[in-house]
């Protein structure tokens, strides 16, 4: 009787391709956990932080016409504190070879990052939504890593953020565009607070998309080390 060891062999090298392909996912995901929420916090709060400070000072006519450039305090804050957090996990951390996960989802960041600030220029020069393409480009970003380490906090996260993120063009379509502030007083409390309800929405997106997964990727990070 022929033993047909290649098949044999097929197989246990197919087996033992999974195992490396999940220990590769589980370990990025452990990394994420690790590593990653103190970016998510980082970027969430200034960012929430940021958007309340923009809705009371519309709302209050406060330090007019200089008002828009507060919202550049966002890259500012976050890219500035990312740098310092980075060279801080460097100096912390022993050196560990980076798997072809953790590269990924580097590469990931630094796009959706680099789109981050393209899209204030485009803001500044050319007029365009900024609240509606940051959120959608963050929660692509944030699903994007989700899926890559197959990692459920992040998918929800970032599939709600841009489903949020449609409230920007439905509320141009049913308030500015079709005018429904006309049939409410002007000047009164209550279209006040619609004309720039836009903002507190979202600091909403950033609050569910960056602040809670970053609490949870937080405990998540707790509960390995005392594992």
């Amino acid at each position: 009787m022929k033993i047909n060891y290649n098949v044999d062999n097929q197989a246990i090298d197919k087996h033992r391709s999974l195992e490396i392909i999940s220990t590769m996912i589980a370990e990025t995901s452990a990394n994420i956990d690790r590593h990653s929420a103190k970016y998510f916090l980082l970027w969430g709060y200034t960012t929430v932080a940021v958007s309340l400070f923009e809705y009371l000072s519309q709302v209050n006519q406060w330090f007019m016409p200089h008002l828009l450039w507060v919202w550049f305090l966002i890259p500012a804050v976050g890219g500035i504190g990312t740098i310092i957090l980075i060279r801080r996990q460097k100096r912390n951390s022993a050196t560990v070879p980076k798997s072809y996960l953790d590269r990924s989802i580097n590469a990931v960041w630094k796009v959706f990052g680099l789109s981050f600030i393209m899209i204030y220029i485009a803001a500044l020069v050319y007029k365009a939504d900024i609240l509606f393409l940051a959120s959608v480009f963050m929660g692509m970003g944030t699903a994007i890593t989700g899926l890559i380490c197959r990692h459920k906090v992040l998918n929800v996260a970032g599939f709600t953020g841009m489903g949020l993120s449609l409230f920007f063009p439905i509320r141009y379509m049913y308030i500015e565009d079709m005018g429904i502030l006309c049939f409410i007083q002007q000047g009164s409390i209550i279209s006040t607070y619609i004309l720039y309800s836009d903002i507190l929405w979202f600091a909403l997106i950033f609050l569910v998309m960056m602040v809670i997964p970053g609490h949870k990727l937080q405990n998540r990070a707790k509960h390995l080390r005392n594992a």
